[in-house]
């Protein structure tokens, strides 16, 4: 063999063994592509497995909370069933031991009175015969006239509607008894409000009848500086008769004074509060 040719064969071996690593190469990369794409994939599929589980736990979470919720209305729901049951019989029931502070506890005195709710008839009745007696028509009048016969039994859910419709009527006696004690200052926004400041009326009357003395007593004492203006009217109140003349005491002139002190009341608006 000739020099020429052991090159060529040599040549030939070289690029045939090139080619080879080649083809060699591009497998392995095809495969570490496939490998790629496989991992890619992979980590796309456990995403969407913990996307997946996690969405899962917060449905399971929740699916608790609103049965845990709807646990709650429930028990709530058979309580409430149970007081109106025990309201209806005339007994005691749980709501009477939600006050217990002593500014409340003649109203659980009152809740807990078997006659404030055994005397449902009896105002049925009452309330009956009151709509019938006025003129004209109302829900009211049509709505009691069920109710007309004394000791006619009616069922829980009537007996419910009953204490509805009396709600209503205390509720605007009672708000209407608020705005003469309490002019010009806002109504509560609840009924649980007007009654917190129905148990307040008490120590409002007090301040109220101060205050209407106050007035009266102004009023009187002006009436007198207008024609005694160098009168001190504090000195007035405080200092006692004139030497001598000891027997001169306020509670002997009441009868004459009264119909000045009648006219007095008269002219008081009544609807300021000195405190």
């Amino acid at each position: 063999m000739t020099e020429v040719a052991t090159l060529k064969q040599a040549l030939s071996e070289a690029e045939n063994r090139a080619a080879a690593e080649r083809t060699e190469r591009w497998k392995q990369e095809a495969r570490v592509e496939e490998v790629q794409k496989e991992l890619q994939a992979l980590v796309k599929k456990h995403e969407s497995l913990e996307l997946d589980s996690k969405t899962q736990v917060s449905e399971l979470a929740a699916a608790l909370k609103s049965a845990k919720s709807a646990k709650a209305e429930a028990q709530k729901a058979l309580q409430e069933i149970e007081a109106m049951k025990n309201i209806a019989a005339g007994k005691a029931f749980i709501m009477q031991s939600k006050h217990v502070k002593v500014n409340y506890l003649l109203l659980t005195r009152v809740r807990s009175s078997a006659g404030a709710f055994t005397d449902l008839p009896r105002s049925a009745f009452d309330a009956a015969a009151y709509y019938r007696a006025e003129e004209g028509s109302s829900m009211e009048k049509v709505f009691w006239s069920q109710y007309a016969e004394a000791g006619h039994l009616v069922p829980l859910s009537d007996q419910l509607k009953q204490m509805v419709e009396l709600h209503k009527v205390a509720e605007h006696a009672i708000k209407g008894f608020i705005v003469r004690l309490w002019p010009g200052e806002a109504l509560p926004g609840s009924y649980f409000g007007l009654v917190r400041r129905l148990v307040d009326a008490c120590p409002r009357l007090e301040v109220i009848k101060c205050s209407v003395c106050i007035e009266g007593a102004r009023r009187a004492l002006a009436h007198a500086k207008v024609h005694w203006g160098k009168m001190d009217a504090e000195k007035l109140v405080k200092d006692g008769p004139p030497p001598g003349k000891e027997h001169r005491v306020p509670e002997a002139y009441y009868e004459s004074v009264l119909k000045g002190a009648r006219l007095i009341a008269d002219e008081c608006s009544k609807d300021v509060i000195f405190e």
